[in-house]
């Protein structure tokens, strides 16, 4: 392996060739497990059905189609969805992700001064992030996308301010659209840049205002957007400085988001924290070493310090809950990571130049061997839950997800949406559709239909259900239900279908 990566040709091979391992294992699995990912596939085809008549779903869902931030899925897989089924679409959206992914950080390597290898390896362990896995699906491309365009801000820093407002503009309405997380990241970035390039404290001010200007029509579109959002209900912010919080943030934050369903992930974790923690020492060190300190950093790296210092105070001080979205901190570990790649500095001991692009490479195979062990658990687990796919539910038949054991372990439950692929195969309609009865999302539910239960009763209280309330609800899809539960669902509900933790439910007639 040695001999192998060792040239430059060799560690470009390496790369692309782990990088083939990644989408290949996508298409790999019988279904790539997220918990999201099947109610994006399920409601990208009420959609298209939609748009074309509504004949399958208009009885039960709506649409309306506005240019909210959160459009990245639909705006590549819609088109897809015309030469190739659901669930390939949606492989090859993720073999999208990874492949710009895998694009764009050597990129991003290259812009800020330093060489493709072998700092690009360290992208394999957060391409399967939390984030990915949980189904943010828009997030994650939208991030590939300001990596992309930081870059291109950073080339194009001392054009003229017609390109600028150009390029910065086309880029930042893009990823705006995408999703507005990232969005904030590439204004941030700009502001970085123009501080770093501005000497003294009155020309900064004068570079900001003037950034202002060149980016006022993508801030405008933020601004125009916040006043159609509610404000976030949270009175309590007593919690945010809780040591229970800040050690639960500090965990994540040095996982960089690759521990996600097993705490046998956290092998391979340790020593990339040990790596990279030491190349950071390094880094730090050889800046004061040099005697002048801080000014020897160049305008370059203090660009991406000053970033992903703003990125980290945000990632602690902020709620897990902003305006209308959730899990908002658990957006930022991965990303703060790839920003600071080029912030790191491998040592220049003997051992590390003749085993360094060796010892790196090896930790990220066994990161990706461990991931491809879990990840094909976790879909054989969807399989089980969709073993009942041949059992006749009716079209247009409401079914709903019952499921009261929660993982002892995992972030990430694969089976919390997995219902939707019954609406994609059986055409049933999945009451615990959260994206119809959200804002974000072009689709929602028909006002004319039953009075829908919470989402997240549905997804995390499902034994305070009085099912007496909501008869229109025909089929439970049931993981691991207990005996106690089994008894208070039987005085509504009879089994037609079971196998091993998987059983359907009918409501007796």
């Amino acid at each position: 392996m040695e001999n192998i990566i060792k040239s430059v040709q060799g560690k470009l091979i390496f790369y692309i060739l782990l990088l083939i391992t990644h989408v290949g294992i996508v298409w790999w699995l019988p279904y790539f497990p997220t918990q999201d990912g099947p109610s994006h596939i399920y409601n990208l085809v009420i959609l298209n059905d939609l748009l074309n008549g509504g004949k399958e779903w208009g009885n039960f869902f709506s649409h309306q189609l506005r240019a909210v931030p959160n459009l990245g899925f639909n705006l590549l897989a819609y088109p897809l969805l015309y030469f190739f089924p659901p669930l390939v679409v949606e492989r090859i959206f993720i073999s999208m992700y990874i492949v710009l992914m895998g694009v764009s950080v050597p990129f991003f390597l290259r812009t800020f001064d330093k060489p493709y290898f072998p700092l690009a390896y360290f992208v394999f362990p957060v391409i399967f992030n939390f984030n990915l896995l949980i189904g943010f699906y828009s997030y994650v491309m939208a991030v590939t996308l300001f990596l992309l365009a930081f870059s291109l801000a950073w080339k194009i820093r001392n054009s003229s301010a017609t390109c600028k407002f150009i390029c910065f503009n086309i880029a930042g309405l893009i990823i705006f659209y995408f999703h507005l997380i990232p969005f904030i990241f590439f204004m941030l970035s700009l502001i970085a840049i123009t501080i770093v390039e501005s000497n003294g404290y009155r020309k900064k001010i004068k570079d900001l205002l003037k950034l202002l200007m060149i980016i006022s029509p993508s801030v405008g579109t933020f601004l125009f957007y916040l006043r159609t959002i509610s404000k976030s209900s949270i009175t309590d912010f007593s919690y945010l400085f809780s040591f229970s919080r800040l050690i639960q943030l500090l965990s994540e934050l040095f996982s960089f988001s690759t521990i996600n369903f097993s705490p046998w992930q956290v092998l391979p974790a340790f020593p990339l924290l040990y790596l990279i923690i030491l190349f950071y020492y390094l880094s730090m060190k050889d800046a004061f070493q040099r005697g002048s300190g801080i000014r020897n950093i160049t305008p370059s790296q203090k660009s991406l310090i000053y970033l992903s210092s703003l990125l980290i105070l945000i990632y602690l001080l902020v709620p897990w809950r902003v305006g209308e979205g959730c899990y908002f901190n658990e957006r930022f570990p991965w990303v703060i990571l790839l920003i600071t790649l080029p912030l790191l500095r491998i040592p220049e001991t003997i051992f590390f130049k003749r085993f360094g692009t060796v010892v790196i490479a090896g930790i990220v195979s066994v990161f990706f061997a461990f991931n491809a062990i879990i990840l094909w658990q976790q879909s054989t687990k969807v399989e089980k839950f969709l073993s009942g796919l041949h059992v006749g539910l009716h079209k247009g038949a409401y079914v709903m997800t019952y499921k009261t054991k929660r993982s002892e372990w995992s972030r990430v439950d694969v089976l919390m949406h997995a219902a939707s692929y019954y609406g994609i195969f059986r055409g049933c309609v999945d009451i615990g559709n959260y994206e119809a009865g959200s804002d974000f999302f072009p689709i929602s539910f028909n006002k004319n239909l039953p009075a829908m239960l919470s989402q997240d009763q549905i997804a995390y209280e499902p034994t305070t259900i009085n099912w007496s309330n909501y008869p229109y609800i025909q089929y439970l899809l049931g993981w691991e239900i207990n005996n106690k539960d089994r008894i208070e669902l039987s005085k509504f509900f009879h089994i037609i279908w079971e196998e091993d933790q998987f059983s359907i439910w009918q409501r007796g007639v």
